[in-house]
């Protein structure tokens, strides 16, 4: 057996496990030690389960299994009899009458301990080859030759000639570095507060101080036992020395290496890759001052990683026609600095407002902090989900950004992005240096216009960042007649405004953008993408619900009560419970805007057709309105879009605006109203928008709160938020949990092809004719996106129509991961926006890759009055 981390190998379970938790203390997935086993676990304990549950030192394990079905609902698995019986046992606690599974038996009952007794009484001899041929299909028995103890060498194995002994030698430098570790996950991960963690450090001091007397006690019997005469001053000495040399009092002792706060900040400096950040003051005579953490170190940090370097794509192959990443955009394919250097890294920067006291307590506005973040675009999406892949770059008071500038807050972080654009990083690994550039700044639409040097009040006249769009124009004209803002444009706006001391702004241009006027590849006009979040899901969204919503109250078709108890009672599963919208409330129904969070309001909009769908008649206009708007958003959220398509997003917003102004002709239509009509146009600047909104950047915001939550105190609040979430970044960088683990699997079988029923055996043996054993798994996770049986997958097309699959197992491989699905019949209802889903006992069975899929997400089945239905997250590219 080979640890699965290094090159460390050994024919024992248990030094192979203490070498995991020596050498691998903090990693963020725990792979199983058995060679041909795939499972991966989240935690030591659950491996440490697996371990004892499925690889048991035994020397033949002898195993009955079959593919069994039940006749009361659609489970169908490889199982054993005991696995069976527990499942029958389910129906039985719902009070649900079953048949006897054995042969000639007639017996039927819905009482858990009648069927038992009978089980007992008329059955004790029989086993699962006597079960009716009814529900199985296949049966084989298996016998497995497992090593016995007596057969597993004492000797570890490092290579073909090294060996050394049972027990690796840990030195004190290892099991400090572990300690220092823990102390680090409490205060960074678990946010233990400074006094807590002291508090905890002192009583395992007196514990382990206290443990001395048991420390003598056990020498004492163990030298009794063994008729060894020693003198009791010896034993005394024997003892104390057993107690003062355990390296966590040695570590934690009065004038231990990590015993107070200071010391072990100052461990963490010296031993974890934490890279400071450095204060700085406004001006001299001022005692205001921001944080920076410097982003040439964090990058040189990064790219000397080659776990995280591996990851990285610098290059892309265009194809025309097509939008998958931002390097498709025309904005990043146009720009000079792309075309002269061979190898960029693109980054991407986001700016934002937080509150981290209660807004609406006391303290409202006295702690607010301004955020710029920052992430490398050139990290796929599935790896940039992590809220560790994104850096923190500068903290400061929101008041003093407003009396001194960005100019001021962003000195350190420019000049940093100008060496970088001059002088690159060089990258050992690659033998050359990468010049990383900034692609866009993220943000809200308030902060891209402060930060870009736009009018920060939407109800003047050039309100647009994007175009020249007058505010009274909103409604009579499209945002496609207007061409967008060029760079050329832009800039004798600026002229015109440094060259005159009346003018205010010109053109909704009120001053020059503080980062273009010291990068020269950075641009205002292409570096402010707009945002999803903001303009969708915080903006439309909840107006037009609350709109449209209203109206159908007042028709009669539903009530805000029959409405809020769907909302409360609607069977949620997997994500959407996590994400599931809160009661509409009347007053919001009354200003005009339901509220609420993006996430929540995303879900509302998704489920709704769900929810109500039997209540509202077609072609009822607010519903339509609605339903256009679910559609709009599916594509908007696509991370892979063509020509075609955008061209149909173009006639959907047109078509979205007449209904929604030929319905309510006495709404008026918001800016956001606007910007969203723009995103045909700028999907093709800046590739995908979803690649660049700001839903996982606000995501951010809860590290900080939590920490100025737990330290009760805000002075020098700005450095203690930035020391705490630097010693976080160190602290995964240590523990190589920078970023997610590719795949958790906590449950595998592993089945014989022959065991198989023909259907499945067919499908695979289809995709891996020389395979005779497979691993099959009913739940996993692959890059933080959960698999689990019966969700439902779409793959190609039919007819013009995506296809759909029900997941029926994961197949795991060395390599990769495969998905057995079983084909459905579809039928999409114009009137829900969904798809209605049937399945046939006639339906083939197809293994499918990841890359085969039409969208990487899962989506999930509701069964409504015998009807199984799927709402669409994104649009479906097939």
């Amino acid at each position: 057996m080979q640890c699965k981390n290094c090159k460390f190998s050994s024919s024992s379970e248990e030094v192979l496990l203490k070498h995991y938790r020596l050498h691998h203390p903090s990693i963020s997935s725990w792979p199983c030690i058995h060679t041909g086993c795939v499972c991966v676990f989240r935690t030591a304990g659950a491996l440490k389960s697996h371990l004892s549950t499925s690889h048991q030192n035994r020397h033949r394990v002898s195993q009955e299994l079959s593919t069994i079905s039940c006749e009361l609902c659609e489970f169908q698995e490889i199982c054993s009899e005991k696995r069976f019986f527990i499942h029958l046992g389910n129906h039985l606690k719902r009070k649900e009458t079953i048949n006897c599974p054995f042969k000639g038996c007639g017996f039927k009952t819905n009482n858990r301990p009648t069927f038992s007794s009978h089980r007992s009484r008329i059955h004790r001899k029989h086993t699962l080859k006597d079960f009716r041929t009814a529900i199985q299909t296949v049966f084989e028995r298996i016998d497995n030759e497992v090593p016995s103890i007596s057969q597993i060498s004492s000797e570890v194995e490092i290579g073909d000639d090294d060996r050394i002994q049972f027990d690796e030698n840990v030195n004190s430098q290892t099991l400090e570095q572990k300690i220092a570790s823990l102390f680090l996950c409490m205060q960074t991960v678990f946010h233990v507060s400074k006094d807590a963690t002291q508090k905890i450090i002192e009583e395992l001091k007196s514990i382990l101080l206290f443990s001395k007397s048991q420390a003598l006690h056990s020498v004492e019997s163990i030298l009794t036992k063994h008729n060894v005469n020693v003198e009791s001053n010896i034993v005394k000495e024997i003892a104390d020395s057993v107690c003062l040399t355990n390296p966590l009092l040695t570590a934690i002792s009065a004038k231990g290496i990590l015993s107070t706060d200071y010391r072990r900040s100052l461990y963490f400096k010296q031993h974890f890759p934490l890279i400071e950040p450095t204060e700085y003051l406004y001006e001299h005579t001022q005692k205001a001052s921001f944080v920076y953490v410097p982003v040439i170190q964090v990058l040189e940090t990064l790219l000397s990683l080659p776990c995280f370097l591996d990851k990285v794509e610098f290059t892309n192959e265009h194809l025309a026609g097509q939008y998958n990443s931002f390097q498709d955009g025309k904005y990043y394919r146009e720009n000079v600095f792309v075309a002269e250097e061979e190898v960029v890294l693109s980054l991407a920067f986001y700016i934002d407002e937080f509150e981290v006291c209660n807004p609406l307590g006391t303290s409202r506005k006295i702690h607010k902090i301004t955020a710029v973040y920052w992430m490398i675009l050139n990290l796929p999406a599935k790896w940039r989900s992590t809220l560790t892949s994104i850096q923190l770059a500068v903290l400061g008071r929101s008041v003093d950004v407003k009396k001194f500038g960005y100019d001021k807050l962003l000195e350190p972080l420019i000049k940093d992005l100008k060496a970088l654009e001059q002088n690159g990083v060089f990258v050992e690994t690659l033998g050359h240096y990468v010049k990383p550039t900034v692609f866009c700044v993220c943000a809200d639409n308030l902060g891209a216009h402060s930060l870009a040097g736009y009018q920060e009040n939407f109800n003047v006249d050039k309100f647009c960042r994007f175009c020249l769009i007058s505010r009274d124009q909103i409604a009579t004209v499209k945002a496609s007649d207007f061409p967008l803002r060029t760079v050329e444009e832009h800039n004798s706006f600026v002229e015109q405004l440094k060259q005159s001391d009346t003018l205010q702004s010109v053109n909704g241009v009120k001053s020059e953008c503080s980062l273009s006027k010291h990068l020269r590849n950075f641009h205002p006009v292409t570096g402010f993408p707009p945002d999803i979040l903001h303009d969708f899901f915080e903006g439309v969204i909840p107006v037009e619900l609350s709109l449209c919503l209203r109206d159908l109250i007042s028709k009669g078709y539903i009530t805000l009560e029959g409405l809020n108890h769907s909302i409360k009672t609607f069977p949620y599963k997997y994500s959407d419970k996590v994400n599931k919208p809160k009661a509409i409330l009347k007053s919001g129904l009354v200003k005009g805007s339901i509220g609420g969070n993006g996430h929540e309001n995303w879900c509302l909009l998704r489920l709704l057709p769900l929810m109500i769908w039997d209540c509202v008649p077609e072609h009822e206009p607010s519903w339509e309105i609605l339903m256009d708007l679910k559609e709009i958003v599916e594509i908007v959220l696509s991370h892979s879009l063509s020509e075609e398509t955008l061209c149909y997003l173009s006639c959907k917003l047109a078509d979205h605006r007449l209904l929604l102004t030929s319905t309510f002709p006495d709404f008026k239509l918001k800016p956001k109203h606007h910007f969203i009509d723009h995103y045909p146009q700028l999907t093709k600047c800046f590739g995908p928008l979803v690649n660049v909104w700001t839903m996982r950047y606000e995501s951010k915001h809860s590290f900080f709160k939590n920490v100025a939550r737990d330290i009760h105190n805000v002075k020098n609040l700005l450095l203690t938020l930035s020391v705490k979430h630097q010693q976080m970044i160190a602290y995964h960088l240590n523990a190589q949990s920078l970023l997610k683990s590719e795949l958790y699997v906590e449950k595998v079988d592993v089945v014989k092809i022959s065991l198989l029923d023909a259907k499945l055996k067919c499908a695979i043996q289809r995709k891996f004719p020389h395979v005779y054993t497979v691993s099959l798994s009913k739940n996993v996770c692959l890059y933080g996106t959960q698999y689990a049986k019966d969700m439902i997958i779409s793959a190609g097309q039919s007819n013009g129509q995506p296809e759909f699959f029900k997941i029926e197992h994961m197949l795991l491989c060395p390599d990769k991961v495969s998905i057995v699905s079983k084909r459905l019949s579809a039928w999409y209802i114009e009137h829900l926006r969904s798809y209605e889903l049937v399945e046939s006992n006639y339906a083939d069975m197809v293994v499918l890759d990841l890359d085969d899929l039409n969208d990487y997400h899962p989506l999930i089945p509701y069964r409504l009055r015998d009807r199984v239905l799927v709402t669409l997250r994104t649009y479906l590219h097939h």
